[in-house]
């Protein structure tokens, strides 16, 4: 449950602590906010009692388990002309609907009662949890914002100091985020880039790859996987997937490889790595470069070697639906290179060093310096959020296998030492993938086909000459394949409701 803490709430738990709100906050049945406008109120009415250096310790220690709601100027001055009652209960109304809260804790509920909002003392919340909870009845794919209350505050943050900087290209935010996302993903350096697609485009760059080489990759991936390889100029050339891991099968990459095949792109897909030991001692041999594509994978381990040290270079993406997502598009490419990180440095800045001295052509691949402040702020939630997303795959495993379903939905095959889990892709037996789908649609559960069509198969791609029967474990994943809702922020009985779901389809 999500709630505002009125100024009067919030003075009370100050000045008169109790264990049973502090419980709830700690097992996690409610977060709450309180609003920034509100704490010079609050911490005037909390001196009336008690003398500065305890109210301020006192105010400190409770705000360590909120979190802070700023409400923008605009919004303050609209509510002041247009408040036909209290000026404050007007402004916590509004912050509560605003935010998508559930309602708004205070010890006078009544003068919120013709606000249009969910208002209860303390008492009413202790009852209201004690009730057999609401049965669920819908479960999103991602709930981007059911995290916001942990890190929304170190985001904001962030983003003030970029903006008081003034330095929003590649400021020292972008430096720092650089040197923690290297240091997380056990690499000696980190460039930021525009997107996880200019990452790859960069890295392609970097390895001075273009137009007569060929570049060996995985029909069954994001299209900017392939799409990067034709937009340097380069061909790409597809070998099939393992059935289990739906990584590029290694045993098929050695029969690709002509004179002309420059580096392969290995794709870490779903959050598992692929088996890098067989392909970099090939590369080794053949002299190729290795490329990891890495958008889905950031933590994710092999050999107890973190996914974005397993090659030349790791490409990430920060898109807002990845396990560590920006406010929008943002990417990253790892390195144990220093050429190569010199290399990358200069391209992204369209090959200018010094500035306005150009010995190659780049682009404008630069991180934007607000979107690696908001990615930083997330950065130290992110391994907690892993073990969530690992421990929600237990239990889907489970109700699959407690429900009988395991021979008609086939759960994700942990092959490698920590897969994060960016998506739990399950395959569907029988040609029932997309009637299942249908299925969860009414019962408004969310899921999606990572992906729907093998790359070869794509219409863009036919002048590359492949057909369909060419890749035929990627085709048969693209007609299989669905990813249940396992964010970190699901909850046990919303991936009971999932269950559910299938096991009434089934029946």
């Amino acid at each position: 449950m999500k709630l505002l803490l009125h100024t009067d709430s919030l003075v009370d738990l100050v000045l008169n602590p109790n264990d049973s709100f502090s419980e709830m906050l700690s097992r996690k049945r409610i977060s709450a906010w309180v609003l920034a406008a509100s704490l010079p109120e609050a911490y005037s009415r909390i001196r009336e009692t008690v003398d500065e250096p305890t109210a301020r310790e006192r105010l400190n220690e409770m705000l360590d388990s909120l979190s802070v709601l700023p409400m923008a100027g605009p919004e303050v001055k609209d509510t002041l002309q247009n408040s036909h009652t209290e000026f404050s209960e007007t402004l916590s109304s509004r912050g509560s609907r605003d935010n998508g809260l559930d309602g708004i804790l205070t010890t006078q509920p009544d003068r919120f009662s013709a606000l249009n909002v969910d208002a209860f003392t303390l008492d009413d919340l202790t009852e209201r949890l004690a009730q057999p909870a609401e049965p669920v009845s819908q479960v999103p794919l991602l709930d981007i914002p059911g995290s916001y209350h942990e890190w929304l505050n170190s985001a904001e943050n962030e983003l003030y100091d970029v903006i008081r900087s003034g330095k929003f290209i590649l400021g020292p935010q972008v430096r720092r985020l650089e040197e923690s996302i290297a240091q997380y993903c056990q690499c000696k350096h980190a460039v930021g880039v525009s997107s996880g697609t200019d990452a790859l485009v960069i890295a392609l760059m970097a390895a001075e790859i273009g137009p007569g080489d060929e570049v060996i990759t995985t029909p069954f991936t994001f299209f900017a996987t392939v799409g990067s390889i034709v937009r340097v100029g380069a061909t790409p050339v597809f070998v099939d997937i393992d059935p289990v891991t739906f990584n590029l099968d290694m045993s098929r990459v050695e029969d690709a490889i002509t004179e002309k095949t420059k580096a392969v792109i290995p794709v870490h897909l779903y959050g598992q790595c692929a088996d890098m030991a067989p392909l970099n001692t090939l590369a080794a041999e053949r002299n190729l470069v290795v490329i990891e594509d890495a958008a889905q994978a950031i933590g994710a381990e092999y050999k107890d070697r973190r996914a974005g040290s397993l090659g030349d270079m790791g490409c990430f993406s920060f898109f807002p639906t990845k396990n560590l997502g920006g406010f929008g598009d943002g990417g990253i490419v790892t390195t144990n290179s220093d050429a190569l990180h010199e290399r990358l440095q200069i391209l992204r800045v369209h090959g200018s060093h010094p500035k306005y001295y150009h010995k190659f052509i780049g682009g404008n691949f630069r991180l934007d310096t607000l979107q690696a402040g908001v990615v930083a702020a997330k950065l130290p939630y992110l391994d907690q959020w892993t073990a969530q997303r690992q421990e929600n795959a237990g239990r889907y495993r489970k109700g699959i296998a407690d429900a009988g379903l395991g021979d008609r939905v086939r759960p994700p095959v942990e092959v490698e030492s920590r897969h994060i889990y960016n998506q739990f892709v399950v395959r569907i037996a029988d040609g029932q993938r997309d009637a299942l789908r249908e299925h969860f649609k009414q019962k408004k559960i969310g899921c999606e086909v990572y992906y729907p069509l093998s790359l070869h198969e794509q219409e863009c791609f036919r002048a590359l000459g492949y057909k369909t029967g060419d890749f035929p474990e990627s085709e048969r994943a693209a007609g299989e394949t669905l990813a249940l809702p396992n964010s970190f922020e699901i909850t046990a009985e919303q991936q009971d409701y999932v269950i559910e779901a299938i096991q009434d389809f089934y029946s």
